[in-house]
């Protein structure tokens, strides 16, 4: 909603009747981060891979942004977006969520907790 409403209309004057509907897509967007929020913090999966995929856009639209109008906010975006990304990436929450191979320190506590 953020391209349509500020990207399109600087290369396209004409696509401004966009503009009205960004605020309902700014809802949905919102509602859809609270439930990405909501399965983070639970650990679950499908949160991981639908934060990455987001992450990853933001990532290809800050870029963009940045190179059609260099501003502060498009570059802190773009620093976010690439921190968000190596965050997810890392092996012990990439095991949290349960994506690849557990971490040393889980994979450690379980064979302290079984005995001989």
């Amino acid at each position: 909603m953020a391209f349509v409403s500020f990207v399109l209309p600087e290369m396209f004057p004409h696509v401004r009747f966009f503009a009205p509907f960004s605020g309902l897509g700014l809802v949905v967007f919102a509602f859809v981060e609270f439930l990405l929020a909501y399965g983070l913090w639970k650990g679950k999966g499908w949160a991981w891979i639908g934060s990455l995929i987001f992450a990853v856009i933001g990532l290809v639209f800050s870029t963009l942004t940045l190179f059609m109008r260099a501003r502060v906010g498009e570059a802190i975006a773009l620093v976010l977006n690439l921190v968000i990304i190596y965050y997810l990436m890392q092996p012990r929450v990439q095991s949290y969520f349960g994506k690849g191979k557990p971490s040393v320190a889980a994979s450690t506590t379980n064979k302290r907790s079984t005995g001989p």
